[in-house]
């Protein structure tokens, strides 16, 4: 790459950040996103100083900046352009923000209104239908074309019912095993977090924690299970796009899925939860993200020769 092709990548790079950080900005607006957190949010609004609205405007740049990499690197390097790429781009925004709709409803009872689901829900639509086409079109997206010549195949492509079948149980079980361990290795050993979640800082060991979930809230299982193959359905198409090896899909998915996942914006100030409480999450989840996803990526291209052809062209005027 040249340097003058490095500026305009780079600068590219921060226009996608920069109307990542707009339209989220106005993904909460139109949802109303500030009417989920109750005006007494106890804890957090108790503990944590207030922000500077500036502040909060550069940690957003700053956790878009970390999704924008990814998204610069899937529609760059790619198998897919156009629509289809944006298509793939839309499901991939719009996981996260499922994601997070889904596991709000259980963990936050009491910390936000009923409808913070209901809103989680509208924002990553409003983000992800505005996102996706603009960042296509930045990266000129849609004046791309396959290298004539082009023989890479999609992962998962030609795959029978029963191969399809053992990965997803794999993926599922490793989905649900990897959120329990990050999740009790990595934020459950902080003391405020516990006391967030449970209102006593005790702490039971592993087995002991997971023994409790299955007496108490057994349903929490199956939930996870049908977590992990929705985030699989739909950053499948994402994963379908990455160029390269077993290895080299596992390295993508796994930056995909770490700057994807929600934690790039648990540093964000947090009317919610503590500080602390938000960045153990933030770390939980990076870590989460970075081994789910070097799994998924793994699996999904079992079997799969790596290309050699060079970076797709842009079309003819």
């Amino acid at each position: 790459m040249t340097a003058r092709k490095g500026i305009e990548l780079g600068i590219k790079t921060i226009v996608v950040a920069a109307g990542l950080t707009i339209i989220s900005m106005i993904g909460g607006m139109i949802s109303g996103m500030a009417k989920a957190v109750p005006a007494n949010a106890g804890t957090a609004s108790a503990t944590a100083p207030a922000s500077q609205p500036g502040n909060f405007v550069l940690l957003l740049f700053v956790a878009s900046l970390v999704q924008a990499l990814v998204v610069v690197y899937l529609v760059l390097q790619g198998n897919w352009s156009g629509w289809k790429t944006t298509g793939a781009l839309f499901l991939l925004v719009l996981n996260m923000w499922a994601q997070t709709a889904i596991e709000s409803a259980p963990y936050l009872r009491g910390h936000v209104a009923p409808s913070m689901s209901a809103r989680s829900l509208a924002m990553g639509l409003v983000v992800a239908t505005l996102f996706a086409p603009f960042a296509v079109w930045v990266l000129g997206g849609f004046r791309q074309v396959t290298p004539e010549g082009y023989k890479g195949s999609a992962q998962g492509a030609g795959w029978s019912a029963a191969r399809w079948v053992g990965t997803l149980a794999a993926t599922t079980v490793a989905f649900v095993a990897l959120y329990y361990l990050c999740g009790y290795y990595i934020a459950w050993q902080n003391p405020s977090l516990r006391e967030f979640y449970s209102g006593t800082t005790a702490i039971r060991s592993l087995w002991g924690q997971i023994a409790w979930t299955w007496s108490s809230t057994p349903w929490m299982f199956p939930l996870q299970a049908g977590r992990a193959l929705l985030f699989v359905a739909m950053t499948l198409p994402a994963v379908r796009m990455l160029r390269g090896g077993a290895g080299r899909v596992a390295l993508g998915t796994a930056l995909m899925y770490a700057a994807w996942d929600g934690s790039p914006g648990l540093i964000l100030p947090n009317p919610i939860m503590p500080a602390t409480v938000a960045h153990s999450h933030a770390v939980e989840l990076a870590v989460w993200g970075l081994l789910f996803g070097a799994f998924v990526g793994w699996s999904m291209s079992q079997g799969r020769l790596a290309e050699s052809v060079g970076p797709k062209v842009a079309k003819a005027a």
